[in-house]
């Protein structure tokens, strides 16, 4: 077998921070630094002309002086159908915005490399839904770039740790990054890597943290001069100027007692202390918040049987913060030990994307020798499949034992919502009937009969909702979000209570597919989802061919 030179790289695609990673010849996952030699990116976007953006550091220097051309953060919104920006005469959605983030890293990457990048895995917060989980896939296919997986950031960093674990151990991933926090339970075994359970808070992250410092300098600035803070707050250029002195703040706040900062707004000018005592009292309920719900996943892990867990995992830059190490030390009896904060989330999944092309080389060669371009792993026989590794091994100058300590890991996540149709009660009330529930193990199939509710009815709507809840039934609509629906027509009107068959199937990558099935005839669908927030082929074209029209620097 020849040397291969394709390659599958992990993106960290942050709400603040990016930085994107490979596997070395020696099995090794590296960070690649981009064009400023720096190993992570800010997450931010400046739409500098109608045939240029500007992403990066560069593009976070200009935010207070552009700050309507600014974009940053915008992971909060991946998947919102409310949400878009109009810059040089274009509207561009969520996916657009974040393509171009992707494509600096890519770019960057590729002058490093010397690589042709265009196979990646990208991960998403463990909370991401149906809807957001596809907008993070299309940011991607906006980039240029074929996405093989979209992953929990939390399950990529356990990659990371699991690789070189040759015992047991369960381990919570204690997720706080720059927007969002994630907190997962995993099991993790030299021969797998399994999620227990998770959960989340997309609107909680280091950002907050800065919000809360700005508004105090604000405050403390109107004390000072009169000027009501209001003003600072409410005019675009301060307030950005506000967030990048609290940033800094914070950061010194992680190494110093306290933090002067000068701040100017008009003609007036104010010096304003911070402590990082000030810090805690104004960020309190945040920390308790991560607490509260780090206290939740550990009981519901309890209720799926693992009472214990060893160690938890620090993980995303905010985890520096000294009062986030004193809160898990003084509310949580567990070991808490950082690992790798801002990267461990690309290099996990820079490793998986390893493992999967290891899988398919493997698949192929086995093909190969049995003649069959269908052959499948689980059925080749033990000298074949063996034969066929050796042979993946020699080309990627690795060890066989090294090849299958990767490649015969199970990797195995969870839901991380509830997945339902709305039904009709005896009464006539609608409700959410769940047939998956958050924190079933993926992937997963679950079929449920429901019956016509009206005398010669012609048709019914499948209206496939999302929620958090762990009921199977009685819940409200209005407790769930509806992620798409389909009709599913009949050929001639059927008695009421005639059955009616869902099929719910939920990918390993959390991607959901519906399948409908009236009974009496036969007649079947399948549910394409088809909402606001996500592009359809056609606008993902048309989209993808202006954005690569647009120079990223």
């Amino acid at each position: 077998m020849a040397e291969r030179e394709k390659k599958i790289y992990g993106i960290d695609l942050g709400t603040t921070y990016s930085c994107i990673a490979y596997v070395d010849e020696y099995g090794k996952p590296v960070i690649v630094p981009n064009a400023e030699n720096q190993l992570t990116t800010p997450s931010v976007v400046y739409f500098e002309a109608p045939d240029s953006v500007v992403v990066g550091k560069a593009a976070k220097d200009v935010a207070e002086l552009y700050p309507e051309k600014v974009i940053s953060t915008v992971k909060r919104v991946m998947g919102n159908p409310h949400w878009s920006t109009s810059q040089e005469d274009a509207t561009l959605t969520p996916q657009d915005v974040s393509s171009f983030i992707l494509r600096k890293l890519v770019v960057d990457a590729q002058t490093v490399t010397g690589d042709e990048i265009a196979d990646v895995v990208i991960t998403c917060p463990a909370y991401f839904g149906v809807t957001e989980k596809e907008a993070t896939r299309q940011a991607g296919e906006l980039a240029g770039l074929n996405v093989h997986h979209v992953i929990p950031e939390p399950t990529a960093a356990a990659i990371a740790y699991g690789m070189d674990q040759s015992s047991a151990e369960v381990v919570l991933v204690f997720d706080l990054g720059g927007g969002t926090f994630d907190v997962t339970v995993i099991e993790v075994k030299p021969d797998s890597i399994v999620v227990v359970c998770t959960s989340g808070d997309h609107d909680l992250g280091g950002r907050n943290w800065d919000e809360a410092i700005a508004q105090y300098f604000a405050d403390e600035f109107a004390r000072e001069t009169g000027v009501p803070s209001t003003d600072l707050v409410e005019d675009m250029e301060t307030w950005q100027e506000l967030l990048t002195a609290a940033e800094e703040a914070k950061v010194a706040l992680s190494s110093k007692e306290k933090h002067v900062e000068r701040i100017r707004h008009g003609a007036e000018r104010a010096v304003v202390e911070v402590t990082r005592e000030k810090l805690d009292d104004l960020t309190g309920h945040m920390r308790e918040r991560t607490i509260a719900l780090t206290k939740e996943v550990i009981l519901t892990a309890k209720d799926r049987g693992h009472a214990r867990i060893d160690r938890i995992l620090l993980v995303g830059g905010s985890t520096y913060m000294p009062q986030i190490q004193d809160a898990i030390a003084d509310g949580i009896d567990i070991e808490a030990v950082q690992f790798d904060p801002n990267q461990a989330v690309a290099k996990g999944a820079a490793t998986f994307g390893f493992k999967c092309l290891l899988d398919e080389e493997i698949r192929l060669e086995v093909a190969e020798r049995v003649g069959n371009p269908d052959a499948q792993l689980d059925s080749a026989p033990d000298e074949v499949r063996r034969s066929a590794e050796e042979a993946v091994a020699e080309a990627h100058n690795l060890s066989l034992p090294g090849i299958r300590s990767l490649t015969q890991k199970d990797i195995r996540n969870v839901s991380s919502k509830s997945f339902g149709v709305v039904a009709v009660d005896k009464d006539g009330n609608e409700e959410v009937a769940n047939l998956i529930t958050v924190d079933s193990p993926v992937p997963a199939s679950v079929s449920q009969h429901f019956g016509t509710y009206d005398e010669g009815q012609s048709g019914v709507t499948i209206r496939c909702m999302e929620n958090v809840e762990r009921e199977k039934s009685g819940l409200s609509p209005d407790s769930s979000t509806e992620v798409g629906t389909a009709q599913l027509l009949f050929e001639r009107p059927l008695p009421k209570g005639s059955p009616v068959e869902v099929t719910f199937s939920l990918a390993a990558d959390g991607l959901l597919s519906v399948h409908g099935k009236e009974l009496t005839n036969g007649q079947e669908i399948d549910v394409e989802f088809q909402t606001e927030a996500i592009l359809t082929p056609e606008q993902l074209a048309e989209n993808r061919a202006k954005n690569m029209a647009i120079t990223v620097a």
